[in-house]
């Protein structure tokens, strides 16, 4: 993996189309469409199908993100509030937990945060 590669949007060991789980990385630096677009794919797809996805978002740093992949976001503001079902947050900074106590009662979609040693726990909670 070259050095522009481990910044920004990856996806995650536990990327799992056929059992609804969207997985990914995020690293500081550029999050740009290309990298986002993966994951805007995946929510086209379940919306089209009429199925639920569930995130396992992996935070390690806050990327620089694009005014275009903001953009992409304001877009699909109706697809992602009908397609997620749950967002696992998973990293070490205090204010993934903040986070966590704000969004959770205001979306439609339950989200939980979980530090990195528990990753394993975020996956069981994401799948149950």
């Amino acid at each position: 993996m070259n050095e522009a590669e481990k910044y920004g949007l990856r996806m995650h060991r536990f990327d799992d189309a056929d059992a609804g789980v969207l997985a990914y990385e995020v690293d500081g630096g550029e999050l740009t469409e290309e990298k986002a677009d993966p994951v805007w794919a995946r929510i086209d797809e379940a919306k089209a199908a009429d199925r639920k996805v569930r995130i396992f978002a992996e935070m390690h740093a806050i990327p620089h993100v694009q005014g275009a992949v903001i953009m992409d976001k304001l877009k699909r503001m109706g697809a992602l509030f009908s397609t997620i079902e749950r967002i696992a947050i998973v990293g070490d900074h205090g204010w993934l937990s903040l986070y966590e106590k704000i969004a959770d009662p205001i979306t439609r979609f339950d989200i939980k945060h979980f530090t990195t040693d528990e990753e394993d726990a975020a996956l069981e909670w994401l799948k149950s």
